[in-house]
C-alpha cells in the first residue's frame, strides 16, 4: 500500500500567499480517489453563525491521482486576515489534517552573509515586542546545510527538506535557530501590516550564487558556461564524484587525527593499551578510506589527480558554494510555494564574479521563478520583487577591495535594468559588532518592502544618486527616495565622504552641503571645471553616514569608470572626528580606533567646535614637551585605511594653525622639507610644506613636530590638504 505524502511546507503552522492561487499537491496510491476541505475559523474569539458562508467548510474538492500516485489541487485566491485555515485531505484509509494555516505574505531569504546569523548569537533593542505580533509571524526553517548530518550533496537534488516544520514564536529552542534578519523584518512587516507574514530561512554563509542556480539554465547558456568553466567553477557530475570522495576522505583523516589526539591525553597507566589501540586504529583507517570512496563511487588516484589538475582553484571551493548545491536541496522541494519577495545576499566570493554579474542574475531569478509561484500575473501588485544585500566593508577581501566595490556598483545597476521590483539596501554604516546589528538590518528591510509594494510614502530602496549637473565649479546632484528628506547622522553636522575631479582625473576630499533636503551640491575650491564625483568610493567609507529619514544610508558611487585616481581614505585631514570605526588586523572586529596619537611628549586631544576654519571642529591640543618637542600625527596602519595612502598627484601639505600661546614656535612634518614658524597672535595662519622627496607621495606615517621653548602649551590644528 502507498503512503500518503504532502510537501514538507505543506505543514502545520503554514503561512500561504493571499492573492494569488494556491497550488496543493502530494502523493497518495496510483488511481485514488484524493478529497480536500477547506476549513476556515476566526481567532478574534467572535461566535460565527452556521449560515455564514465565509466560515466553516468553505471548500471541497475532489480529484484522482495518476499512475504514479500524484495528484494536485489548485484552490482560489485569498485575502490577507487573522483567520486559521485547516486543510483536511482523504484518500482510501489514509486521512491528513493540517491544522493552524494562516493566509498572508511570504518572503524567502537566499544567499550567504549576513542573513544566516540565528537569533541565538544576536538581540533586539531594548524595545516592548507585541504580544499580538509576534502570533502572526512562522518561519520555515530547514536544517541551515540542507542535508542530513553526515551526508554529502547530491549532483541531482533532493524533493524533500532536512529537519523542517514550520516555526511559531511558542517554540522558543527551534526559534534560536532563526535568522535573526528574517525574524526582525517578519515582526516589523507584521506589525505594520496587522496580518500574518511567513518567511522561508534558506541563507548559508558560503552559498555562492551559483550555488543558488539550476543547473539545466547554465547549461544552456554556452557563453555562460564557458566563463564559469574558465573561473574553473564547473563541476561535471563524475568531478562531482571526485569532490565528494576526496571530501570524504579528508573529514575521516580530520576524525582520526582528533581520535589519536583525545589517546594521548589519556593517563599514563593505560598509556601501552591506548598505543596498541591507536596502531589498530590506523589499520582501520586504510579500510574506511577505502569505504569512502566505494560509498560515492570508485576512484582511481590517476581520475581524482586528473580532477584536481583541471580544477586549479579546487582547493577553495566548498561544498556549500558548489554550483546548484542550493538550488538542489534547498530550493527544489519548495517548488509551487507562492512568495510575495525575495531577499538575497551574495556571498563575497562572487565578487570574482562581478564581470557577468548581471547574467548571472537573469538566470538566477529565471530559475526561482520556476520553483515559485505566481505562476501567471494578472495583477501587477503580484509580481514578486527583490530585495539585495550589497556585500558590507566586513566581508571585502583585503588582497582585491576594489573587487567588492565594483560588484556592489553592478548591484546597483541591476536594481535599475531589471524588470521587476527591486531595492537594494547598503550595509557600509552598520560595521560595530553590536548585537543588535541584524535587528536593524530586518527593520530596514522591512521598510524596503513596505515601499515596494505598500506605501509609497515610503522608500523602496536605500536612496541612490539619479541625477549630476555641473554648474560652474559645483556638482549638484539628486537623489531618489529620500522620503522625508535626506540629513545627516546622529552627532554629525558636516557631510563627509564626497570627492571630485577635474580634467586631470586625480579625486580631491570635497565640501557638500544638502539642498532642501532631496539634492547635494559638491565643490573644491581648486577644481573650477569638474568632471567627476564620487561618495563613499573607499573600500571601508568610515564616514559616509549620510542617510534618509528612514534611516536608510545613501549608497555609495562613482560618476564614471573612466580611468582615475581615486582619493584615499583622508579622513583625518577634515580634524572634525576623534574616532573613526576601523580594523588594526583583518582577524578582528570592527571597533572605534582613535584617529591621532603622541609620538614624543605628551598631549590632550579634543574636538573645539567654535574656533575652526572649516568643517565642524578643529583639534585642541594641551601638550607637554619632551627636551623642547612635541610630535603628534593619525594613525595611518590600521589595515582599513590601506596604507600607503596613494597621494602621488600631491607635491605639497598645507594645514590651518591657530597659536593662543605668547610665544612663537616652529613646524615641521616628516617627509616635508624644511621648517616654517608660527606666529604669535590670536588668528588663523596657514602653513604650507614642500614634499621633499622627488619619488611619489606614498604615505604610510604622518607626524607633525612642534618646536617650543617652553615646557607646555596649547595649539589648534584644522584642515590639513594636499595640494599639486
Amino acid at each position: 500500500m502507498s503512503e500518503f505524502r504532502l510537501p514538507d511546507w505543506l505543514s502545520e503552522g503554514m503561512v500561504f500567499q493571499q492573492r494569488v492561487p494556491i497550488k496543493l499537491f502530494g502523493v497518495s496510491a496510483p488511481n485514488e480517489t484524493v478529497t480536500l476541505e477547506v476549513v476556515k475559523d476566526p481567532t478574534d474569539g467572535r461566535r460565527v453563525s452556521k449560515l455564514d458562508a465565509d466560515y466553516g467548510v468553505i471548500l471541497s474538492l475532489e480529484t484522482r491521482t495518476d499512475t504514479e500516485g500524484n495528484f494536485s489541487f489548485s484552490l482560489p485566491e485569498y485575502k490577507a486576515s487573522s483567520d486559521t485555515y485547516t486543510f483536511v485531505f482523504s484518500s482510501g484509509v489514509y486521512s491528513k489534517t493540517v491544522k493552524d494555516i494562516r493566509c498572508g505574505d511570504v518572503w524567502v531569504f537566499i544567499g550567504s552573509r549576513p542573513l544566516h546569523i540565528p537569533i541565538s548569537k544576536t538581540s533586539a533593542p531594548r524595545m516592548p515586542l507585541q504580544k499580538k505580533t509576534l502570533q502572526m509571524i512562522r518561519f520555515f526553517s530547514p536544517n541551515r546545510s540542507g542535508r542530513k548530518e553526515g551526508e554529502h550533496y547530491s549532483f541531482s537534488g533532493s524533493s524533500r527538506v532536512h529537519s523542517t516544520r514550520w516555526v511559531h514564536v511558542r517554540d522558543s529552542e527551534a526559534l534560536s535557530f532563526v535568522s535573526s534578519a528574517v525574524f526582525s523584518m517578519a515582526y516589523h512587516l507584521a506589525d505594520q501590516l496587522h496580518y500574518p507574514i511567513g518567511v522561508l530561512d534558506l541563507a548559508l554563509e558560503g552559498s555562492t550564487i551559483l550555488s543558488w542556480m539550476n543547473r539545466e539554465l547554465i547549461e544552456k547558456d554556452e557563453e555562460l558556461l564557458g566563463l564559469i568553466k574558465e573561473k574553473k567553477l564547473y563541476l561535471s557530475e563524475s568531478d562531482w564524484t571526485v569532490y565528494f570522495a576526496k571530501l570524504a576522505m579528508d573529514e575521516k583523516k580530520e576524525e582520526d587525527i582528533s581520535s589519536e589526539n583525545d589517546s594521548v591525553k589519556k593517563t599514563s597507566e593505560n598509556a601501552s593499551s591506548e598505543k596498541g589501540e591507536s596502531s589498530k586504529s590506523g589499520k582501520v583507517t586504510g579500510k574506511e578510506e577505502t569505504n569512502a570512496k566505494g560509498n560515492v563511487k570508485a576512484i582511481s588516484n590517476k581520475e581524482r589527480s586528473e580532477a584536481l589538475l583541471r580544477h586549479g582553484l579546487f582547493e577553495k571551493l566548498t561544498p556549500e558554494g558548489l554550483m546548484t548545491v542550493m538550488y538542489n536541496h534547498k530550493l527544489l522541494p519548495l517548488k509551487d510555494f507562492s512568495i510575495r519577495g525575495i531577499v538575497f545576499a551574495p556571498d563575497r566570493s562572487d565578487a570574482e564574479l562581478k564581470d557577468f554579474y548581471p547574467k548571472l542574475m537573469r538566470i538566477l531569478l529565471v530559475g526561482l521563478s520556476m520553483i515559485f509561484g505566481p505562476k501567471t500575473i494578472e495583477d501587477p501588485q503580484t509580481v514578486p520583487s527583490m530585495i539585495l544585500l550589497p556585500i558590507s566593508p566586513e566581508d571585502l577581501d583585503p588582497r582585491r577591495p576594489d573587487r567588492y566595490l565594483e560588484l556592489n556598483e553592478t548591484l546597483v545597476s541591476i536594481r535599475r535594468k531589471f524588470p521587476m521590483p527591486i531595492g537594494i539596501l547598503g550595509l557600509h554604516d552598520l560595521l560595530l559588532p553590536t548585537k543588535t546589528k541584524m535587528f536593524t538590518i530586518g527593520k530596514r528591510l522591512a521598510s524596503i518592502a513596505l515601499g515596494i509594494h505598500f506605501t509609497p510614502k515610503m522608500p523602496s530602496s536605500s536612496p541612490e544618486c539619479i541625477e549630476v549637473e555641473i554648474i560652474s565649479n559645483k556638482v549638484m546632484m539628486t537623489f531618489d527616495n529620500t522620503v522625508d528628506g535626506l540629513w545627516l547622522a546622529e552627532n554629525e553636522s558636516v557631510l563627509n565622504g564626497f570627492s571630485i575631479c577635474g580634467e586631470d582625473r586625480v579625486y580631491m576630499p570635497a565640501n557638500a552641503r544638502i539642498l532642501h533636503g532631496i539634492r547635494v551640491m559638491v565643490w573644491h575650491d581648486a577644481i573650477k571645471n569638474p568632471l567627476g564625483v564620487t561618495y563613499g568610493y573607499f573600500p571601508v567609507p568610515h564616514l559616509s553616514t549620510f542617510r534618509n529619514r528612514a534611516d536608510l544610508p545613501v549608497l555609495p558611487f562613482r560618476f564614471d569608470r573612466e580611468k582615475s585616481r581615486y582619493a584615499p581614505d583622508l579622513s583625518f585631514a577634515d580634524c572634525d572626528h576623534l574616532e573613526i570605526v576601523g580594523k588594526t588586523d583583518w582577524d578582528e572586529s570592527f571597533s572605534m580606533l582613535p584617529v591621532y596619537k603622541t609620538i614624543k611628549g605628551s598631549c590632550t586631544i579634543e574636538r573645539e567646535e567654535l574656533n575652526k576654519t572649516q568643517g565642524s571642529a578643529s583639534l585642541h591640543i594641551k601638550y607637554k614637551t619632551e627636551n623642547s618637542l612635541f610630535s603628534f600625527g593619525p594613525v595611518l596602519d590600521y589595515v582599513t585605511l590601506f596604507s600607503p595612502l596613494d597621494l602621488s598627484a600631491f607635491r605639497k601639505i598645507s594645514v590651518d594653525i591657530f597659536n593662543p600661546d605668547l610665544l612663537e614656535k616652529k613646524l615641521s612634518i616628516e617627509g616635508f622639507a624644511g621648517e616654517t614658524a608660527i606666529r604669535v597672535g590670536l588668528f588663523w595662519q596657514t602653513l604650507v610644506l614642500e614634499y621633499e622627496s622627488e619619488g611619489d607621495m606614498l604615505l604610510e606615517r604622518l607626524e607633525f613636530r612642534l618646536f617650543d621653548t617652553a615646557k607646555s602649551g596649547e595649539l589648534y590644528v584644522d584642515n590639513i590638504r594636499f595640494l599639486p
